[in-house]
């Protein structure tokens, strides 16, 4: 469960802002040249909350939980206050596009996704980023008219295996069950220290570990050709080999988190970039963008 402060933090970077500070009661943000300030003063508006307000540069805003007088007003004049009500509908336009967002990029699996009970296998850990906000930013840039980014931590099964012929990992992520074998080697990290989203897993480690297997079997199944004349005809047989399942020892897998960056476009186009791969998972199709 999240707390307040850092919903807000989710709130600055979903509006398109790089967090650059977040302490108790103000968050600063930052997005091209423009900066946004929030003091968040909660149930009692204090001097101190007002003198934050006047010290800070760009968008001011006041955070409240009460009700917006005249006499508050008449303190910020350039400030915006959010009460509750204006809160309420920030966060709830917020999940709504986060919500189109997922749906754009997975369909309707995005809504019929089930909860699966399960268990972090030793300690968690993250992939380190070789791709930091202004990479990102710099591609989004050439891809979309970015004005909305978000991090998730995404989580992946980790399965280390051999057989005759070969060794590694493979990785698999527990939202779609898409399978990975990323070869580059991996820096870890315990976090990252950058506002984000941390997802949990929607799929068994009993039913990953059936997929794996059958991904193994299909990279390193191989397909021997024989060739030979009969009556003027070439004829050409093609026998695939596939590796047995009592030659491949696969270890318990272990959750891994990895850093995917969604940037949304104002043209309505999305772009997904791994960064700790440095690929773009997914490009917008702005001819046929289903957000159109």
């Amino acid at each position: 469960m999240k707390n307040f402060y850092q919903v807000m933090e989710e709130l600055l970077e979903f509006d398109g802002y790089e967090l650059l500070f977040g302490g108790k009661g103000k968050l600063v943000g930052k997005k091209g040249d423009e900066f946004r300030s929030i003091v968040i003063a909660g149930e009692d508006v204090t001097g101190r909350d007002i003198a934050d307000l006047g010290d800070s540069e760009g968008e001011k805003i006041l955070v409240i939980f009460g009700d917006v007088t005249e006499e508050l007003k008449e303190l910020v004049p350039d400030a915006d206050i959010w009460d509750r009500n204006r809160l309420i509908k920030k966060f709830g336009e917020m999940l709504f596009e986060k919500a189109v967002i997922e749906w754009a990029l997975e369909g309707d699996a995005a809504f019929t996704k089930m909860d699966v009970e399960h268990k972090h296998y030793g300690k968690e850990s993250t992939l380190k980023p070789i791709m930091d906000f202004e990479d990102v930013k710099e591609v989004a840039e050439r891809l979309v008219k970015p004005f909305r980014y978000r991090l998730e931590l995404v989580p992946y099964y980790m399965f280390r295996y051999r057989l005759i012929g070969g060794e590694g990992d493979m990785y698999m992520n527990c939202i779609s069950g898409r399978y990975h074998f990323w070869e580059r080697p991996f820096e870890r990290v315990k976090d990252i220290k950058r506002s984000h989203i941390k997802l949990e897993p929607n799929i068994s480690k009993e039913e990953a570990m059936k997929g794996a297997l059958e991904k193994i079997k299909e990279k390193y199944s191989t397909v021997h050709k024989n060739e030979w004349e009969e009556e003027g005809a070439t004829i050409v047989e093609k026998k695939k080999i596939t590796p047995a399942e009592r030659d491949i020892v696969i270890q318990e897998p272990e959750i891994v988190f990895v850093p995917i960056w969604a940037v949304e476009g104002t043209d309505g186009g999305i772009v997904i970039i791994n960064s700790a791969t440095g690929k773009i998972e997914h490009e917008p199709d702005h001819e046929d963008s289903i957000l159109k």
